[in-house]
């Protein structure tokens, strides 16, 4: 495999990994659904474009909002005639916000992963059948040989276990 595949490959899985969280910024700050698409190829292509002065190891979505906020300034001042565009300072304000949210969503879902962790095992298989391999209730009240309705009270008590424990995690975060 040459350097440019090489390139290539580590691109495209950075941006797999990163391209809900980019798009999500742009869908915040962009009302348009067709906008938003296109702000969101642009960001790639410039975030291609600009990839060898990325370095690898830092944070690549991080990096892709970045990009994607200049583009969305620049398809703003390619529609600033159009009335249906903020204001600056209503967008400002606005992006202030999204950016706010993003990074407790990125706490909350650390904090999420690290009281899945805390689970014991079963509850931890029980997770991962239901979300991860994308099992219906049904589907697992057949494996495990139980109701629908247990399935779905011990789902609620994991997620019940959960919600605490982040909450938890929040709160002594912002203690610090």
């Amino acid at each position: 495999m040459d350097s440019n595949d090489k390139k290539t490959e580590v691109f495209l899985s950075l941006l797999v990994a990163s391209q809900r969280k980019i798009n999500a910024y742009i869908l915040s700050v962009v009302p348009n659904f067709s906008d938003a698409d296109d702000i969101m190829q642009e960001t790639i292509s410039v975030m291609w474009k600009k990839f060898d002065h990325f370095e690898i190891g830092s944070d690549f979505a991080g990096w892709g909002v970045k990009v994607a906020y200049y583009c969305v300034l620049n398809h703003r001042k390619q529609k600033s005639k159009d009335a249906s565009v903020l204001n600056d300072n209503i967008f400002r304000q606005i992006n202030d916000v999204a950016q706010q949210r993003q990074n407790e969503t990125d706490d909350r879902i650390r904090h999420l992963r690290r009281c899945i962790e805390k689970l014991n095992s079963d509850d931890q298989r029980f997770l991962k059948a239901r979300y991860e391999l994308n099992n219906s209730a049904k589907s697992l009240s057949v494996q495990m040989d139980r109701s629908v309705q247990y399935v779905y009270k011990h789902l609620s008590r994991i997620h019940h276990l959960l919600n605490n424990c982040v909450k938890r995690a929040v709160r002594e975060q912002e203690a610090v």
